[in-house]
C-alpha cells in the first residue's frame, strides 16, 4: 500500500491526502496499527477478534429506547426523505460511501441502506453501534424480508 500524501499542516494537505484514488490514508494507518498490534499479540479490531473471545450474536444485547419502529416510520423517514421499509428501485447499485445523519439527544448515527432478500429490496435504516461486532435486523424488518 502506498504512503499517503504528507505536507505542511493545511487544508490543502488534508484535501490532497484524502482525495487520491490510489491511496486511502485510513486504510494505510489502520493496517499499520493492526500490524503493530499483531506484533504485540493484541487484538486489532472488533471484527477480527477470535470467535472464542467474542460474544455470539445471541449473547450481545442492544436496546435503543429512543429510536422506536414508529419513529423510524415517521420522524426519521421524513428527515431522510425515504419511507421506511419502502421498496427500493436501485437495489443492484453497490455503494462504497453512504450518507447518514445524527439523530436525537443520544446522537444516534443512522444510515439508510437497501437490503435485498431473494428478489425483494427495501430501504432499511441502520443505527450504527461502533461497539457491536454484529449487525442486526429488527423483527419488523425480518418479517418484511421473510414474505
Amino acid at each position: 500500500m502506498q504512503l499517503p500524501y504528507t505536507g505542511s499542516p493545511s487544508y490543502e494537505t488534508i484535501a490532497r491526502r484524502f482525495s487520491s484514488p490510489q491511496v486511502d490514508p485510513q486504510a494505510y494507518f489502520t493496517l499499520k496499527q493492526q500490524q503493530k498490534g499483531k506484533d504485540r499479540g493484541e487484538f486489532v479490531d472488533i471484527h477480527d477478534v477470535d470467535p472464542e473471545y467474542s460474544p455470539g450474536p445471541n449473547e450481545y444485547d442492544v436496546l435503543f429506547s429512543d429510536v422506536t419502529h414508529a419513529k423510524l416510520q415517521s420522524t426519521i423517514a421524513e428527515q431522510l426523505g425515504i419511507p421506511y421499509l419502502s421498496e427500493a428501485a436501485d437495489a443492484k447499485e453497490v455503494i462504497q460511501v453512504s450518507t447518514g445523519y445524527i439523530y436525537g439527544l443520544h446522537k444516534r448515527t443512522i444510515v439508510p441502506f437497501v437490503v435485498t432478500y431473494r428478489k425483494e429490496a427495501r430501504w432499511v435504516f441502520f443505527i450504527v453501534d461502533s461497539g457491536s461486532p454484529w449487525t442486526y435486523l429488527s423483527a419488523q424488518v425480518s418479517v418484511y424480508q421473510m414474505r
